[in-house]
């Protein structure tokens, strides 16, 4: 079992203060500066942490997910004898 409680945390660089990696991403990082790209490495990171929660978290076996991908599938054969 892996239990992930919920963290709150602010980062800033002290030098950019202004940097927001959701918003300016790599091309907002001035001269190089390690803080802001760490940032940028912190908010990718839970961005794919958060995805994949999520996707584990989404249950396709479930029968609302099967009928959903059967109607799919007969609607495109459907189409495909037409």
């Amino acid at each position: 079992m892996l239990k992930i409680g919920s963290i709150r945390w602010k980062g800033r660089c002290h030098k950019h203060p202004g940097y927001n990696p959701e918003i300016d991403g790599l091309g907002g990082i001035r001269g190089g500066c390690r803080r802001c790209e760490l940032l940028l490495e912190i908010y990718s990171n839970h961005s794919t942490l958060v995805r994949l929660m999520r996707e584990f978290g989404s249950r396709p076996d479930s029968p609302k997910a099967r009928a959903v991908n059967g109607e799919a599938e007969r609607q495109m054969s459907f189409l495909d004898i037409v």
